[in-house]
This record gives structure tokens, C-alpha cells and sequence, in this order.
């Protein structure tokens, strides 16, 4: 063999060598790459593996109790749980700890100091909350004849600094017994809007608490927070002028007498079709079914944080 066979055949040996360490590179590297891919598939079906049933706590005032809903099966409680069971199909099981007329710091002395309302939100899965709505009402009707000024913005400003400390210290309590359990908390609405959409004091307070609210739920892990305040204080309003709605309210409060007030808060013609006819208060059935559906579109949204294992 001469010399230039000699380097053509080193040549060839040399490229051959070279072709096999890059197939075999890059064949450990798709191998690799494979078991990553794989490994990766594998974790995510674990984590998509879904439950069975799941818990479902009330904590909260009468929006949560359900009052105003004509079916009497307890407003968006028992709707989210219908609604749940249909969607995903799993066993819910609810317990409703909502209370008539109770404000933030009442909720909270119940949490407290009830052990069964304890162990059920430390079992839970699921934890929604309806609370801010009596504090606020409380502030309105001992002040509503001066809603039009600014008389009763001192009484306001101290009554939402309690509200927040009241708030916080609710989902504290509600995180240290369950540090897993997403908690989804309603906001707060106006009920007096359709009557008084002039007096825009009334929204200016409602606002104040939601802000209150959604910050308070940015100082936690897994606390949503689900705006229902539009929707509930404009009701069939919602998406017309609101000059169209001015017209035909009642906007002087100081020329009003308390008979006078309630005949208009009485007027089935500007009803909120989202509110109850009993007390142009609280949601009826439409106004529950919206709230459902916020707070499943929002649950959907965390479904890792309660529908996996």
C-alpha cells in the first residue's frame, strides 16, 4: 500500500470515526431528551390525576346563607356545588357557615371561638367567603341622610380601617387552620344603585371596601378575589347609559322623608332584577347564579390548587 492510499484511507477512518461520536452524541442527546420528555409527561399526569370529592366551606353573612334565593337551597352554595358535580364530575360536599346579618368582626368571633366551623375549614378543599357587605350597610343607614355630602366621610375612613383589620385577620385565622385550600372571597356590591345612580358617594364607599378587599387578598397565598359589584349594583343597567337610568331616579335625599324613601326603594320600576323583590337587598336567583358562575370561572382558573391530588 503507498503512501497516498495510506492517507485516503486515514482520511476516510478519521470522517467515519467523526460521523459515529456525532450520531452517538447526538443519539444520547435525543435519548436525553426522550427521558426528559418522559419524565416531564409523567409528572404531569401525576399532578393531573383527579380527585374524587372535595369539600366545600361557606364562611361569611347572609350572602353566603342564601337569603333571596326563591328556590331556598342556599344561593350560590348550593349552585356552585350542583354546578361542580356536573362540570367535573365529583362528589361535592358543602357546609355553610354563612350568617344573617353578620359584619367582618362578627364572622370572625364566630371562626374563633365555634371548633366544629374549625374543622371544617381545616378539612376543606375549597373555601369561599362572603364579608364587608353588613359593615358597609351599617355605615350607610346611620348615615343616609347625609350621603349626598361629605359629613360622613370621617365615619367611613375609620369604619374601613377596622373592616381591613377585621378582613385580614379573618383569612389569617382561615389560613392558619387550612394552608392549602384556595379561599375565593366575594366583592361587595351597592343594593341602592338602580334607586340613587346620582348619589355617587354610595359607589365612591362600595369601591373603597372592594379595594380594601383585593388588596387584603394580595397579602395571602391562593386568595382570589371575585368582582361581583358591577354586575349586582347596576343589574339590568349594566350596559346602558347611565343618564337613562338618572331620568327616571330619585337623587335628593334631603327632600326625602323616611316614608318617601321607601315608597322609592319600594318602585318595582327601577328593581335591580338581580336583587330580591323581598328586600331589594340581596341577590334572588339570578343574582346567586351570577355569582356561581364568577366563582366557578375563577375556580377554574386555580384548578390545580383543588380538583388534582
Amino acid at each position: 500500500m503507498n503512501y497516498k492510499k495510506i492517507v485516503l484511507l486515514g482520511s476516510l477512518v478519521a470522517i467515519l470515526i467523526g460521523v459515529i461520536t456525532l450520531t452517538t452524541i447526538n443519539s444520547k442527546k435525543n435519548i436525553s431528551k426522550s427521558n426528559e420528555v418522559q419524565i416531564k409527561s409523567t409528572r404531569e399526569n401525576v399532578k393531573a390525576v383527579k380527585v374524587s370529592k372535595i369539600k366545600l366551606v361557606g364562611l361569611g353573612d347572609s350572602l353566603t346563607y342564601g337569603v333571596g334565593d326563591q328556590t331556598n337551597k342556599g344561593g350560590y352554595i348550593h349552585l356552585i356545588k350542583e354546578k361542580i358535580e356536573k362540570k367535573e364530575s365529583i362528589d361535592v360536599i358543602t357546609k355553610n357557615y354563612g350568617k344573617t346579618g353578620d359584619r367582618s368582626d362578627q364572622i370572625l368571633a364566630r371562626l374563633l371561638t365555634k371548633k366544629n366551623i374549625q374543622k371544617d375549614i381545616k378539612n376543606a378543599n375549597v373555601i369561599t367567603m362572603t364579608v364587608g357587605g353588613n359593615d358597609l350597610m351599617q355605615v350607610m343607614e346611620k348615615n343616609f341622610s347625609s350621603m349626598a355630602d361629605d359629613k360622613m366621610q370621617p365615619v367611613v375612613e375609620k369604619s374601613a380601617k377596622n373592616y381591613q383589620s377585621n378582613l385580614q385577620n379573618l383569612i389569617g385565622k382561615v389560613r392558619s387552620l387550612n394552608k392549602k385550600a384556595p379561599i375565593f372571597l366575594f366583592s361587595v356590591y351597592n343594593p341602592f344603585y338602580v334607586y340613587f345612580p346620582n348619589i355617587t358617594q354610595m359607589q365612591d364607599y362600595t369601591n373603597k371596601w372592594n379595594k380594601i378587599a383585593r388588596q387584603v387578598t394580595l397579602e395571602e397565598n391562593k386568595v382570589y378575589f371575585i368582582d361581583i359589584n358591577k354586575q349586582l349594583s347596576m343589574g339590568q343597567y349594566v350596559n346602558l347609559p347611565k343618564e337613562d337610568l338618572v331620568k327616571k331616579s330619585e337623587t335628593d335625599l334631603d327632600k326625602k322623608s323616611g316614608k318617601q324613601l321607601e315608597n322609592i326603594l319600594s318602585n318595582t320600576k327601577e328593581k335591580n332584577d338581580y336583587l330580591s323583590e323581598d328586600d331589594h337587598f340581596h341577590p334572588n336567583l339570578k343574582g346567586y347564579k351570577y355569582m356561581t358562575n364568577r366563582l366557578f370561572d375563577e375556580m377554574n382558573r386555580h384548578k390545580n390548587t383543588w380538583l388534582v391530588k
